[in-house]
């Protein structure tokens, strides 16, 4: 029964793969301006969600740590989405510059797993010590590279979001087709 209703909501799925596949092409036919509008979109959420946080703190009683923790939290949401709507390039070099600190560090870190581990003891069970070496090099690499060349690093991180999303959106769409296929099969009539 609930396979069918499901079934019955196919053109969802399909519209949802339509919107992810559009957005996808946007990403790698107009990096730029979708990267532009995801920010302003990404900084109008987070004042959004700034000014409910703040909202919701007011509404608590007065000394709680809860409330404290809403005020600070709604306050840092507010300045971050305020930086993502007037300054979208500095936002974006921001967080190209954290994914490359996050895997220099995710590098020597695994290089050094790699290294000091004995044979067969690493954090995810028994495993190469070599392919660990191996990832902390190339993870040490794409963080220096993002580090040396963010305009790059922002390019391939468009061009990457919109591969995920055509793969995305074709897949939601292919999944509404065969349920709209499941929908008309079980609707037929029965001797």
């Amino acid at each position: 029964m609930a396979l069918g209703r499901a079934n019955e909501r196919w053109w969802g799925r399909v519209a949802l793969g339509v919107i992810a596949l559009i957005a996808g092409l946007a990403f790698l036919i107009v990096p730029g301006i979708t990267l532009v509008v995801f920010l302003w979109i990404f900084g109008a959420f987070m004042i959004l969600t700034g000014l409910v946080l703040i909202s919701y703190a007011w509404s608590r009683p007065k000394g709680t740590r809860h409330r404290a923790l809403n005020f600070a939290e709604g306050g840092i949401n507010i300045v971050i989405g305020i930086v993502a709507l007037l300054a979208p390039g500095l936002t974006s070099l921001l967080v190209v510059y954290l994914v490359a600190a996050f895997a220099i560090i995710a590098g020597i870190l695994q290089i050094a797993e790699g290294i000091l581990t004995p044979s067969g003891r690493t954090t995810w069970g028994a495993s190469s010590r070599g392919m660990l070496v191996i990832a902390g090099a190339w993870a040490l690499l794409i963080g220096i590279l993002l580090a040396l060349f963010p305009a790059g690093g922002i390019l391939a991180l468009m061009w990457l979001i919109g591969i995920f999303l055509i793969v995305l959106g074709a897949f939601n769409i292919l999944a509404g087709i065969r349920g709209r296929s499941a929908t008309e099969v079980t609707s037929l009539p029965t001797r």
